[in-house]
């Protein structure tokens, strides 16, 4: 019998179907169903639905058999992309070809079968616990009420007192968050004891990309009207072109400075979605700025395999579902 969570099956389905399916789903995994959607973005869509546990939304994503990686373009960048990434090149000294330069920072080319999912729309930070401004924790630290009452008075968006606690400023008044540290293990233990996982790097690559043989899920070339982040005016009240959910309904891999977690094979930690600002902080333009936000780009990572960092790394996360 037919997977009906598979995109092939899922895409020909009966509305009324459709829903039966998705209602089923929230019952079984503990979520609220809040409406069916068609999340559409660079020329693809998916009828899917948004879930809500808890204080965040899920998307239904179907399944499919997909190739991932990246060993070629299709189209080939324009020269404005190539002109930045040759610069970038002959400053490292590298005498290859663009291609060769970006094989050597993407993962291969080979074909996987992606089982359906309920994933976390945004991504979430780590070792951060939300407590109440007259938690017993916070008030047994005057000076950290102190330092909060002086960023108030300086009108600030927040603070944080690393490793300890941070701070932020919302509609609704500030918010306090304390810190507890957390090695990737046991990041990966606790999600499990609520009945989901991270991502692996397969389904990450998938649910940034759904398969595409381009270089970025719209073709191969950064494109330069894009609103990104650190570049443009502040004032622009445009969206974050990346950072708006993609086909998926998910928001994902539109910042550099933010890395998210996922899983080899081997059970081992791989970054994905960013480089940590490294290119940036180097003075990169956009176009290798944005490089490790591209689906198959593998960031090499600088510090030991199971230490996280709560600045830079952040997790979603994916409960992978089955037809009864």
């Amino acid at each position: 019998m037919e997977n009906r969570l598979m995109r092939p099956v899922w895409e020909r389905l009966p509305a009324e179907e459709r829903r039966e399916l998705l209602e089923q789903m929230g019952k079984r995994h503990g979520m609220l169903l809040l409406g069916e959607e068609t999340f559409a973005r660079w020329g693809r869509e998916t009828h899917s639905a948004r879930f809500r546990r808890g204080e965040s939304e899920f998307v239904f994503v179907p399944g499919d058999t997909v190739t991932l990686g990246w060993e070629s373009f299709v189209q080939g960048m324009d020269e404005e992309n190539l002109a930045q990434l040759r610069e970038e090149m002959e400053n490292l000294g590298w005498e290859g070809t663009v291609e060769e330069f970006l094989g050597e920072q993407t993962s291969p080319v080979r074909q996987v079968t992606i089982g359906p999912m309920l994933v976390e729309r945004t991504l979430q930070t780590i070792g951060y616990e939300e407590v109440p401004l007259d938690d017993p924790r916070l008030t047994a630290r005057p000076d950290w009420l102190e330092d909060l009452a002086r960023a108030e008075r300086e009108n600030c968006q927040g603070l944080t007192i690393s490793g300890q606690v941070r701070f932020l400023k919302g509609e609704t008044g500030w918010q306090a968050e304390l810190y507890h540290e957390i090695s990737f293990p046991q990041l990966k233990e606790q999600l499990a004891g609520q009945g989901f996982s991270l991502p692996t790097t397969d389904q990450w690559e998938y649910l940034c990309g759904g398969g595409c043989r381009t270089f970025f899920p719209w073709g191969d070339s950064l494109d330069l009207d894009f609103r990104l982040l650190y570049f443009g005016e502040l004032e622009d009240s445009r969206p974050y072109d990346m950072k708006e959910p993609n086909f998926f309904g998910l928001s994902m891999a539109y910042d550099p400075y933010r890395l998210e977690l996922t899983v080899d094979p081997d059970g081992s930690l791989v970054h994905k979605g960013g480089d940590g600002g490294c290119n940036l902080c180097g003075g990169a333009g956009p176009v290798v700025g944005f490089l490790p936000c591209a689906p198959y780009f593998r960031y090499e990572e600088w510090r030991d395999g199971e230490e996280l960092d709560d600045d830079y790394d952040f997790y979603r996360r994916v409960l992978e579902i089955r037809e009864d």
